[in-house]
């Protein structure tokens, strides 16, 4: 009998030192390994700290960056979907050393959410933290991933342009987007307005009437591609900027001195458009399909993934 205690007196003391010793097994080996990739030039540990702390700080930027470009109180999927576009374009902008995108500060969210700022950051990080460092890869890379706020019915062809043709960026149809609030701007000023903005953003042009304004490029969904101010070429992007329009989708008449301006949709029309993402996560479509719908043929990745 006393056999028998002492051989189970010895069995546990064996797996208690071996629940003690194998942490400590496991921490050497790592170490032994960290120092081989020291010693051999293959291990930079401020590179991998300033990763860690580097991303750590962008994440808590996004809250913020998410508040500045979309509203608060869309649907889950379509923060979410958002969330991801900013993530993207975060990552990418501190990997190329350029300009992050525009947030909000703590104080401007704070004032201009009044009683509702803890519960909409609550659910803003929320987002955040449930799409875990996701971001949306092209080829091993960060994908472009544009967004705008309303399409003219369809977002725009980037898939085959002469400037820079983007594979994941095709027009797709967005039927929310025809009857959706805002899509349709119409405008009314004098010709001599007009005149004066080509002549403060387009010095080249030598413009005297409304008339010499021509449209001889548009794209399939309807956005102006190009516009002849005389004999000065512009994109219809860089002309819709200068006049302050909400869409490079346009048209222009002129009627006695006045001119009508009428637009279609709200920003540039490429990629994501958030009110076509916000209509389908009212039907269940989850983020991941929303991204996949707006940028076919893109990964999502987390971004210690991309090259």
């Amino acid at each position: 009998m006393r056999k028998k205690w002492k051989y189970y007196i010895d069995r546990m003391l064996t797996f208690a030192l071996i629940g003690i010793l194998l942490p400590l097994f496991v921490t050497i080996i790592c170490q032994r390994m960290r120092l081989e990739e020291v010693i051999y030039g293959t291990y930079d540990a401020m590179t991998e700290a300033a990763e860690r702390e580097g991303g750590e700080e962008l994440e808590e930027q996004l809250p913020l960056i998410l508040a500045k470009e979309i509203r608060a109180d869309a649907e889950d999927a379509a923060l979410k979907a958002q969330c991801v576009i900013a993530r993207t374009t975060l990552y990418d902008a501190a990997a190329r050393g350029e300009e992050q995108p525009a947030a909000f500060s703590e104080e401007e969210l704070r004032q201009a959410l009044g009683e509702t700022y803890e519960k909409t950051m609550e659910r803003l990080e929320t987002c955040v933290e449930e799409t875990s460092g996701q971001v949306l890869s092209w080829n091993g890379g960060y994908a472009y991933a544009a967004y705008h706020a309303i399409s003219a019915g369809s977002t725009r062809d980037m898939s085959r342009s002469a400037e820079a043709a983007v594979p994941y960026l095709p027009a797709v149809e967005c039927p929310a987007d025809l009857t959706a609030e805002g899509t349709l701007s119409v405008i009314y000023c004098e010709e001599t307005d007009i005149l004066k903005r080509c002549g403060e953003h387009f010095a080249e042009a030598d413009v005297s009437a409304v008339s010499e304004i021509q449209v001889t490029e548009r794209d399939a969904a309807g956005y102006v591609q190009q516009v002849m101010l005389g004999e000065y070429v512009c994109t219809g992007e860089a002309f819709r900027e200068a006049m302050g329009w909400n869409s490079a989708c346009f048209t222009i008449t002129q009627m006695g001195e006045n001119v009508r301006i009428v637009t279609r949709g709200l920003g540039h029309g490429y990629g994501l458009s958030q009110n076509e993402a916000r209509a389908m996560a009212q039907e269940g479509t989850s983020y991941e399909e929303i991204l996949q719908y707006f940028f076919p043929g893109t990964t999502l990745v987390t971004a210690d993934q991309i090259k």
